[in-house]
């Protein structure tokens, strides 16, 4: 069994090497172009329209983002269809009223009752939780490969239109 003063010396040793591993991890994130942000809010930025986003939006590549003004006058037109992203319980509590679950996660379980419904042409705006959902991004990015074109995200989605109280609807 090792003696006290041994065990002293391991633990000196153990926090030398964790404090130095840092560090270096640190100072390699300060200098690294692709750094992370240690401090604040990294989960979002701001689009050259002022739209909050997930940090791993494109723009340019991915479809557009829209804002909650412009998803309400949309909301207004029958030719556009709402696509909630989210899973199927989240949507039967609550969903924009009109719009049709094709959560992301089951897309597979989903698509082939929901997408024969839906142009591929026709106005398409996905949307989830809010800014910190991604599940409205990695949906619209799916469509955009099986070749709809007109697809926008709302990523003030469910928690900014609730918020402003706007229609909803509950149930399927």
């Amino acid at each position: 069994m090792p003696t006290r003063s041994a065990l002293t010396r391991i633990l000196l040793k153990t926090s030398i090497i964790v404090f130095l591993g840092s560090a270096i991890g640190l100072l390699f994130n300060v200098f690294s172009p692709g750094g992370i942000t240690l401090k604040g809010s990294w989960s979002n930025k701001i689009t050259s329209d002022s739209v909050v986003v997930p940090y791993s939006y494109k723009e340019g590549s991915d479809p557009p983002a829209i804002s909650l003004d412009y998803a309400q006058m949309k909301f207004q037109s029958a030719r556009t269809v709402f696509l909630d992203a989210r899973l199927s319980a989240d949507f039967k509590e609550g969903h924009i009223q009109g719009a049709i679950n094709l959560p992301h996660e089951e897309f597979e379980q989903h698509a082939s009752l929901v997408l024969p419904k839906i142009s591929t042409t026709g106005e398409i705006i996905t949307y989830c939780d809010g800014t910190e959902c991604e599940a409205s991004l990695l949906l619209a990015r799916e469509l955009q490969e099986l070749g709809y074109k007109n697809i926008k995200i709302f990523f003030g989605g469910w928690a900014e239109w609730q918020g402003a109280g706007l229609a909803i609807g509950t149930g399927e």
